[in-house]
């Protein structure tokens, strides 16, 4: 019975113990668990020594009442109860919390359909959604953005030559548009053929324009008339009589139309023409200088070829091919009289200079300005005429404004050189050599400047001096032009002034201001240069108007030229007084001598550089101090130079600088 008592007693106190390790306690003896922090071993330990003892006790007990047997039988019974409660606690502890763990691992969603929460845009993402049906969980994504459904490109702005188009399409989802550039299509280009020039009709250069837009890509340049070259001179083809009068005909050996003129005759013979003086000219050569009956034609032979030219007035001057002695007849005939005798010179083309070179009807040239014809063209200083051009309309003019104040004019006046005024009256072998002359540089640069700007004018003369070649315009013994010549360039630079200052008086010899008187006077610098001392005749104005101011006519009033072309003793400046017309600035080189008289007599105030001529710098000081209401310069063709951008017009341009 104390055996089975004590067993019980064992067991229960095994169980209690692991039921207070289980649930935290720290005493199984009643001390109070949360009186302390030390209590909780020393209990402890305490039972576990009870225990021990009451092992103890029955293990000592029992050998007495029931001997060794029972006692081992008691132990060994009390230690399978502590294990085995000891497992069992474990196991269920341990069971206990596996069947949580797995519980919570167990749990799988169980989501619905996707619906749409967004709808995707062409340009943005949408999203749906799906919920769990056991916790409620919400899980979402992304759809892609669905993309632009464009239509077809349609054109709203049609490419041209020189100008891009456009196209666009449309989504047909949100409406969005989408342009982009069509290519501009380029021109097409056509030839434009050229077109010959003939005896009378001008042709032109090849050039092109756009077939669709009618653009012009190579402009034709105009080929000016070649001119009739009549090499045999006069035939008579009717003897005229005493009672009726006779013809005589030329035929141009290019084109092969023939003139006819009436040959009168008085019963008279023209006077023999007579021979001055010869000198050569080199390359085999000679001119032969003489006078004869005012007017007359000039045939001379030499060898087999015949050769007819005109005289100028009463004087001619013939070039004619020759060795080292080449005899040489010479005719005259005077209008309404019969041809003269024939006068017969010997003429030698040993030596020579090579600075003077003949032409029909009396015209001398200057050699070096042949260069003009035969070079100096204008595609050749393109790039150098658009510099200039365009540091004239950007820079020169505005620099005088700003100086002057006001809307200061700029005119450049460029006058043809006899070379190429007088193209057509050269003889075959040097216009067979000769591009056409209205690709000069001067023309090119003429064209160019003027137009580009609006206070700027550039002044053609050549048509102007070609209209009046058959005058005495140019001297024929020297390198310029004749007073009637600067007359003419005067009356094209006042129709430009009278643009800007339409109630400006000009004078005319129309309007009884001048006359012209011709005098023969000793020749100009072609005659050093020939090797002979000649005369001319030359036209000279006279004033009809009273002065009313200091200005450059007064000093020309005797009608003898200049010598050397220096203006001397004229006035520096000029004026008239009481005159409303514009004042100018003026600078120029050697063909100012004849236009400052014309000038000065018309425009109120007229200003030039120290020493009046061959200085064509800007004075900055007479544009501010004077305030002119235009600056003039005025050059010939041979200042411009082979090269654009080192002469007369770039030294001007750029002086303000």
């Amino acid at each position: 019975m104390k055996s089975k008592f004590t067993k019980i007693t064992g067991l229960l106190l095994a169980c209690l113990f692991v039921f207070c390790v289980a649930v935290g306690c720290s005493d199984v003896t009643g001390n109070d668990t949360t009186t302390g922090t030390q209590s909780a071993p020393e209990t402890t330990g305490e039972t576990v020594t009870t225990a021990e003892e009451t092992t103890g006790t029955v293990t000592e007990t029992d050998p007495e009442t029931t001997g060794e047997e029972t006692t081992a039988e008691t132990t060994e019974e009390v230690t399978t109860e502590e294990t085995t409660t000891e497992e069992i606690t474990t196991e269920e502890v341990t069971t206990t919390e596996v069947t949580t763990e797995e519980e919570t691992t167990a749990h799988t969603h169980s989501f619905g359909e996707w619906t749409v929460a967004k709808q995707p845009t062409c340009t943005e993402k949408g999203s749906e959604e799906r919920r769990c049906s056991g916790c409620d969980e919400l899980e979402t994504r992304d759809i892609a953005a669905t993309g632009h459904k464009f239509g077809a490109w349609t054109v709203t702005k049609k490419a041209t030559c020189t100008d891009k188009g456009t196209e666009e399409r449309t989504c047909s989802a949100c409406g969005e548009k989408e342009t982009r550039s069509i290519a501009a299509t380029g021109h097409k280009t056509v030839t434009d053929k050229a077109v010959e020039a003939t005896c009378t009709k001008d042709g032109k250069t090849e050039g092109s324009h756009c077939s669709v837009c009618g653009a012009v890509i190579k402009a034709q340049t105009t080929i000016k008339a070649k001119g009739h070259s009549y090499n045999g001179g006069w035939i008579v083809t009717k003897e005229a009589t005493s009672s009726q009068d006779g013809t005589e005909t030329r035929t141009c050996s290019v084109c092969g139309e023939k003139e006819t003129r009436t040959l009168k005759y008085s019963g008279q013979k023209t006077a023999a023409p007579e021979v001055l003086g010869s000198s050569a000219l080199g390359g085999g050569r000679v001119v032969i200088y003489g006078s004869t009956e005012p007017g007359s034609t000039i045939r001379t032979v030499v060898g087999d070829s015949v050769m007819t030219n005109r005289s100028k007035d009463k004087y001619f001057y013939i070039e004619v091919g020759a060795g080292s002695s080449t005899p040489v007849q010479i005719y005259a005939t005077a209008p309404g009289k019969a041809e003269s005798d024939a006068v017969q010179t010997t003429v030698s083309s040993d030596g020579g200079s090579g600075s003077v070179w003949g032409g029909r009807d009396s015209r001398l040239f200057y050699m070096p300005t042949l260069n003009f014809l035969t070079g100096l063209r204008a595609e050749q200083s393109g790039t150098s005429i658009n510099q200039i051009v365009n540091y004239i309309t950007n820079k020169t003019i505005k620099d005088i404004q700003s100086l002057t104040g006001k809307e200061t004019k700029l005119i450049y006046v460029v006058i043809p050189d006899p070379a190429t005024a007088y193209y057509q009256e050269h003889f075959p072998y040097v216009q067979n050599s000769v591009q056409d002359p209205s690709t000069s540089l001067m023309e090119a640069f003429l064209t160019a400047v003027n137009g580009k700007h609006k206070d700027v004018y550039g002044i053609d003369l050549m048509p102007t001096m070609r209209a009046h070649k058959d005058e005495f315009i140019y001297f024929s013994t020297d390198t310029h032009y004749t007073e009637l010549g600067a007359y003419y360039a005067y009356l094209e630079i006042m129709k430009t002034v009278k643009k800007d200052y339409p109630n400006a008086t000009v004078r005319t010899v129309q309007n009884g201001d001048y006359n012209i008187v011709y005098r023969d006077v000793p020749g100009g610098d072609m005659c050093g240069m020939a090797g002979l001392g000649m005369n001319e005749i030359v036209p000279f104005f006279e004033a009809n108007f009273s002065e009313t101011g200091s200005y450059y006519l007064s000093k020309r009033k005797d009608g003898i030229k200049s010598a050397g072309f220096g203006p001397g003793g004229w006035e520096r400046n000029s004026s008239i007084s009481g005159s409303n017309n514009p004042t100018a600035y003026f600078l120029g080189d050697s063909y100012g001598c004849y236009i400052l008289p014309f000038l000065g007599a018309n425009f109120s105030k007229m200003w030039t550089n120290e020493g009046v001529l061959w200085n064509y710098k800007i004075d900055k000081n007479i544009l501010s101090q004077n305030k002119p209401d235009y600056v003039i310069l005025l050059v010939c063709q041979r200042n411009i130079g082979e090269n654009f951008m080192g002469n007369v017009i770039s030294e001007f341009s750029m002086s303000m600088s």
